[in-house]
C-alpha cells in the first residue's frame, strides 16, 4: 500500500442534520493498530469519564475478537522470546525451525504460558522511547502465525 501522508478518505456527516463536517480524521481500529494506540492515548487523556470508558470498551472488543484464538508462549532460556500463535505444538516447531537451533541446545529452552493480556512496557516504534501494551493488543493486526511479539531479557 502506498503512504500518501494527509488526504481527504471519508466524508464524515453530523447524524442529526446529514451536514458536512469538515477539518476531522477517520480512525479505523478495526484495520489500523496505530488508530488504536491513538484512541487509547485519547481515552487516557480526555476529561470525560463516560467516553474513555466507551474507547477502552470499544478498542477492547474489536482486539479480543480478532486475537481470540491466539495464545502467547515465552521461549528460551534465559533471555526468551514472546511467540504468538494458535497451539503450543506449532509455535515451538515454527521456532526451532526459524531459529535452526540444535536439538542439543533446545534441550536447555523452556516453554511456557504467556499472559495475552498482561500489560508491559515494549520499545516504541515511533515517538516515545517505549509504549505500554500487551501481546493481543501488539499483533491484533498481524496477518501471519506464528510470529514473534517480542524478548526480554
Amino acid at each position: 500500500m502506498e503512504n500518501k501522508g494527509l488526504i481527504v478518505k471519508y466524508d464524515v456527516r453530523k447524524v442529526d442534520n446529514g451536514e458536512l463536517v469538515n477539518n476531522c480524521f477517520v480512525l479505523r481500529p478495526d484495520i489500523d493498530g496505530a488508530a488504536v494506540a491513538a484512541l487509547r492515548k485519547y481515552a487516557e487523556v480526555t476529561t470525560n469519564g463516560k467516553l474513555s470508558n466507551d474507547i477502552t470498551n470499544w478498542l477492547d472488543s474489536i482486539v479480543n475478537e480478532k486475537t481470540k484464538n491466539l495464545k502467547a508462549f515465552a521461549i528460551g532460556p534465559d533471555r526468551y522470546e514472546v511467540v504468538v500463535g494458535y497451539d503450543k505444538e506449532s509455535v515451538v516447531a515454527w521456532y526451532k525451525q526459524t531459529t535452526r537451533i540444535s536439538e542439543e541446545d533446545w534441550a536447555a529452552y523452556e516453554v511456557s504460558d504467556y499472559p495475552m493480556d498482561k500489560s508491559v512496557q515494549v520499545e516504541a516504534l515511533r515517538g516515545t522511547p517505549y509504549e505500554t501494551t500487551t501481546v493481543r493488543e501488539w499483533v491484533h493486526d498481524v496477518k501471519s502465525f506464528p510470529c514473534v511479539a517480542w524478548w526480554k531479557e
